[in-house]
């Protein structure tokens, strides 16, 4: 490879990881919407239902069914 074509090269590598760090961006901003729509509808389904929910942080998490995981 000459030096422009190392240039060049240089140029779109830069490119491509600007548009790969904008992607992941973005993907973690999805996850997050996703994330707390989530909450929503299972706080809105156990409001309705009077159904008790857990967190992972839960030292027994349990199923809706109120099996214990894991």
């Amino acid at each position: 490879m000459n030096e422009q074509q190392v240039n060049e090269l240089l140029t779109v590598l830069r490119e491509q990881t600007e548009a790969q760090r904008a992607q992941t961006d973005a993907i973690n901003r999805l996850a997050e919407s996703n994330m707390a729509l989530c909450d929503v509808i299972i706080q809105s389904l156990a409001e309705d239902d009077g159904v008790e929910i857990t967190s992972l942080n839960d030292l027994k998490p349990q199923y809706l069914s109120q099996k214990v995981r894991g």
